[in-house]
C-alpha cells in the first residue's frame, strides 16, 4: 500500500458533563484524528487518544502531535509497504498512542481495500452479533451517584464501574452493592491507594465485585507479590500494563488478575492482538475499556468486546452519553442496554466528516 496524502486534525469535543477520577477531571476532549488517503481515492481514519496532561500515562496530546508532525507522518508518506503492522519496524521506541492512531488509520484503509471488516479480518474470527453496555461513573455526590445508577438501570445496564479514591471510603460502596443486588459492580481507583492501604482494599473483597482496577500507586508490579494470597476479587490492570513484558508479570502474582484492554495504551492493534492472545493462553480475564474518545476509536473497542472470551461488559456507552455529536455515523448506541455490532468494511462505520470539520480547531496536511 502507498499513502498519497495524510491530514492530521486537532479536534475538541465538548463533553456533556465533568468526568472526575482520582487523578483529575475532564470536560473538553482534545483528540487527534488522522486521515490517510491512497492513490485510488480510499481513506482510512484513526484516532490518537492521548490526553492534554499526563494524568493517565506520560504521553500527552502535545507529545503525540509533535512526533506525528515531525517523524511518523512525513516518514510514512509515499512509502510502499505491504501491511500496516510494518510501521512497528520503522519506528523504534515509539510513543504508543501516537503510533496506535496512525496504525489504526492504515488498518482502516487496508481492510477497506480488501472489502473486509478490520477487527473480524485481523482476528480471523466471527464477532458476536450483540454486546452488552457497561457503564462508568466518575466521582460525584452520593445522591447524584444513586440518581445516575437508577437511570442506567432503566436504560438496561447491568454492569457499572465506579471511580473511587481513598477520600471516598468503603461505606458508599457497601451501600450501593446492598441497594442494587441486580448490578455487577467493578471499582477503579486509578492508582490512588498506597500498598499500606491494603486493609482497605481487603475490606472490599467481601462485596462480590467483578474486579478492583489499578488500586495501587506503585512503580513495579512485582511489588504486588508481597500481598496476601487470600484475596478473591480479581485485581485488574490498566495504565500499569503498557507492553507485553508488563503483562507477563501478571502470571506471577498471587491472586486472580484481569486486563483492561485499550488499543491506544498498548500501542496499537498489533500489540493488542498479542495481549489478548496472551490473556487467552494464561487464563487472565480480559475486557475492553475506553478513553472517553470519539467513535473513530471507540468503535474498534466495541468490536473487540464482541470477540470470544471477554470477561465482562466493556466500558462502552452511547455516543450521546458523552457528546452532543460524535464523529461517526450512525453513532454508537446501546438501546435497552445492548448494541448490534457493526461489521462493515474497515472500522465498520462511516466517519462524519462534517462533524469532524466542525470540531476541528487546527489541522496539517502532508502530501
Amino acid at each position: 500500500m502507498i499513502i498519497e496524502k495524510i491530514t492530521m486534525f486537532h479536534v475538541q469535543l465538548p463533553m456533556k458533563f465533568n468526568f472526575k477520577t482520582a487523578k483529575g477531571s475532564l470536560n473538553l476532549r482534545d483528540t487527534i484524528i488522522i486521515k490517510v488517503e491512497s492513490p485510488d481515492g480510499l481513506s482510512g481514519f484513526g484516532e490518537v487518544v492521548a490526553f492534554t496532561t499526563p494524568f493517565y500515562t506520560s504521553e500527552t496530546f502535545a507529545d503525540s502531535w509533535k512526533i506525528l508532525e515531525e517523524t511518523y507522518l512525513p516518514e510514512i508518506l509515499q512509502k510502499e509497504f505491504s501491511h500496516p503492522f510494518e510501521i512497528h519496524e520503522f519506528f523504534r521506541n515509539p510513543l504508543p498512542m501516537a503510533l496506535a492512531g496512525l496504525e489504526n488509520a492504515l488498518l482502516d484503509l487496508y481492510f477497506k481495500e480488501r472489502n473486509k471488516n478490520l477487527i473480524a479480518g485481523l482476528f480471523q474470527e466471527k464477532l458476536a452479533d450483540k454486546i452488552p453496555r457497561g457503564a462508568v461513573l466518575g466521582q460525584m455526590s452520593d445522591e447524584q451517584t444513586i440518581k445516575e445508577i437508577d437511570q442506567l438501570i432503566n436504560s438496561g445496564v447491568k454492569r457499572i464501574k465506579l471511580k473511587i479514591s481513598p477520600q471516598i471510603g468503603t461505606d458508599l460502596i457497601k451501600k450501593l452493592v446492598k441497594r442494587y443486588p441486580q448490578i455487577t459492580f467493578a471499582l477503579d481507583a486509578n492508582q490512588s491507594f498506597q500498598l499500606t492501604d491494603w486493609p482497605v482494599i481487603k475490606e472490599l473483597d467481601e462485596l462480590g465485585l467483578a474486579c478492583i482496577e489499578e488500586p495501587f500507586d506503585i512503580k513495579d508490579l512485582s511489588e504486588l507479590k508481597l500481598l496476601t494470597e487470600n484475596f478473591l476479587t480479581p485485581i485488574c490492570f490498566d495504565e500499569s500494563v503498557q507492553d507485553l513484558e508488563s503483562l507477563k508479570i501478571l502470571t506471577e502474582l498471587p491472586f486472580q488478575t484481569m486486563l483492561n484492554v485499550k488499543i491506544g495504551r498498548l500501542g496499537g492493534l498489533y500489540q493488542t492482538q498479542k495481549a489478548i492472545e496472551f490473556c487467552r493462553q494464561h487464563q487472565i480475564g480480559f475486557w475492553i475499556g475506553s478513553m472517553v474518545e470519539s467513535g473513530i476509536s471507540k468503535i474498534l473497542h466495541v468490536q473487540l468486546a464482541a470477540l470470544s472470551g471477554n470477561a465482562m461488559a466493556g466500558d462502552l456507552s452511547d455516543s450521546k452519553h458523552y457528546f452532543d455529536l460524535d464523529l461517526v455515523q450512525p453513532e454508537i448506541a446501546f438501546p435497552n442496554g445492548w448494541m448490534t455490532v457493526p461489521t462493515g468494511i474497515g472500522i465498520g462505520l462511516s466517519v462524519n466528516e462534517v462533524a469532524l470539520d466542525h470540531y476541528t480547531v487546527n489541522k496539517e496536511i502532508f502530501q
